[in-house]
């Protein structure tokens, strides 16, 4: 039964994002309240705020849906895959995500650079920051065919750096229209990032 609930909630949450962004990229983001946004999903004023406690939350529910994608593909690998075949597996899940809902996301970013109080919440958080840590330490060392593990540090600067590189990539992605595919763009920067990972090995 609690499995039930949890979908049903789910499903709720992904309706009101949905009609949320519908109404947003419709009216801009400023006209639209979450009362209609309920209205609009078919749902009580009371299951919308239980859902999202304001309009902000709905918006910023776009990249932490990212998050999702990528503990999936982090969950699916094996133990002893290689430090670049994990790092590129769970980039290009996040942006096969991406590509497959390019309309909302591309709503999101015009929105988090336009509204004052979302300019500070960008996609690269200490969640993202944490994730690709954790990553890097659990694929590195002779498991995997490397020298030596990732050392903590190490660990947080290359992290960093594929977390800043991918931020200016999407903001460009962004910026020059957001229709091209993530995924492509995003394994031209694996590739061009591939040395910092293989110095190790």
């Amino acid at each position: 039964m609690a499995g039930l609930r949890e979908r049903r909630h789910q499903e709720t949450r992904e309706l009101l994002v949905d009609t949320a962004f519908g109404l947003f990229t419709a009216r801009g983001y400023g006209n639209v309240t979450m009362e209609e946004v309920a209205r609009a999903a078919g749902v009580s004023r009371s299951t919308a705020y239980r859902r999202f406690a304001t309009k902000d939350d709905v918006v910023l529910e776009v990249p932490r849906r990212w998050l999702g994608a990528f503990d999936a593909a982090v969950a699916d690998l094996a133990e002893e895959t290689s430090l670049t075949d994990a790092v590129t597996a769970a980039t290009l899940a996040v942006a096969r995500h991406i590509d497959e809902r390019q309309a909302t996301v591309r709503e999101a970013y015009s929105i988090l650079e336009t509204v004052p109080s979302l300019q500070q919440s960008g996609v690269a958080t200490t969640a993202w920051l944490e994730r690709f840590v954790r990553l890097l330490e659990q694929h590195s060392g002779p498991n995997v065919g490397m020298k030596t593990s990732i050392d903590s540090e190490s660990a947080r600067t290359i992290a960093g750096a594929y977390l800043g590189a991918i931020d200016a990539m999407m903001q460009h992605w962004a910026l020059t229209g957001g229709t091209s595919s993530v995924a492509e763009s995003s394994q031209r920067l694996l590739d061009r990032l591939e040395p910092i990972l293989s110095a190790d090995s």
